[in-house]
């Protein structure tokens, strides 16, 4: 479950039809970033600008059923090829949209959406998120979504909710043969006097392969502004007899008081045959309201591969 750089509003648009609505949201950021983080070798400044626009098109059946699709404003061309873009398609990428349905049976969702295992798992407690990403481009960061877009990109998941228990449960099948990943996970929430506190279970499996991920979270949410929280992974890797087997530990906290916001990480992968990689990462954020954001970002090689590169982004985010 990564946690969303920023809200955005919606402007929503009656769609000349009952109980159905089109909303417009965007965001767009400007800043500078600079190191060797992401590009080793050259640490020079540059300025960073982006802009996005997104489409939620929601609606309701006389029986209650609610259906829906979102999809990126660049992505609105691909839609016309049936999801298939033939340039995209060489890294195995399709367009960012997906599609739903919901009701008393839970939700259902195709498209560039999370798999289960990521669904359900925390892997950053307290991040407010940077431009740049610095902050989760370390060699010890761990994103959740190691099995997503093993093959096509699309993926069919289901969620359902009960009192405080989640459950999710996903496949993502390739296209030319019959091999797929599976991802299941479930979640428990609950409130006790001062917060509140998280522990999710996932499991992930890819047949090809026939390589498993078992991972775990757990955190806590203060009513002070505090948050924080554990992850722990297993890769067995049954593809190579083991050759890539590693483990992982992550820690994340963050703490928010007034407009201000600060975040942190640390995580390290322990590979039985090529040792450890980690790294560290930092976010801080100052929200000047009506939607916009000062944002800073760091990020850290600690061990592994290009070991002590880092890299660094500041500027401003904005949602609409």
């Amino acid at each position: 479950m990564k946690k969303v750089l920023f809200a955005t509003t919606a402007l929503v648009a009656t769609a000349g039809v009952a109980s159905a609505e089109v909303a417009i949201s965007g965001g767009a950021e400007m800043g500078i970033v600079g190191g060797d983080l992401f590009y080793p070798g050259n640490d020079a400044a540059q300025f960073l600008t982006s802009v996005d626009v997104r489409f939620t098109m929601t609606g309701e059946t006389d029986g209650g059923l609610q259906f829906g699709a979102t999809v990126d404003a660049d992505d609105i061309a691909d839609m016309g090829l049936n999801g298939y873009d033939p340039v995209d398609n060489v890294n195995g990428q399709f367009a960012d949209y997906t599609v739903f349905i919901s009701g008393d049976f839970g939700t259902f969702t195709i498209g560039d959406t999370d798999g289960a295992y990521d669904r359900v798992l925390t892997e950053n407690f307290g991040n407010p998120g940077s431009i740049g990403d610095e902050e989760t481009g370390h060699n010890g960061y761990n994103g959740g979504n190691n099995f997503d877009g093993f093959y096509d990109g699309q993926i069919a998941r289901y969620d359902y909710s009960f009192d405080a228990f989640s459950v999710a449960v996903s496949v993502e099948i390739s296209d030319f043969n019959d091999e797929y990943v599976f991802q299941l996970g479930g979640a428990y929430e609950f409130d006790f006097s001062g917060g509140s506190a998280e522990v999710g279970l996932a499991y992930a499996y890819d047949s090809w392969t026939e390589d498993t991920l078992i991972g775990m979270t757990g955190g806590v949410m203060l009513d002070s502004g505090f948050e924080g929280g554990i992850m722990l992974e297993q890769f067995n890797d049954e593809f190579f007899n083991g050759l890539f087997d590693y483990t992982y530990v992550g820690l994340s906290a963050g703490y928010s008081f007034d407009a201000i916001s600060v975040g942190v990480n640390y995580g390290v992968y322990d590979a039985d045959n090529f040792g450890e990689a980690a790294g560290f990462g930092l976010a801080a954020a100052y929200d000047l309201g009506g939607g916009a954001a000062i944002h800073f970002g760091y990020g850290t090689n600690t061990e592994g591969a290009n070991d002590g590169d880092s890299g660094y982004s500041f500027g401003l985010a904005m949602s609409f």
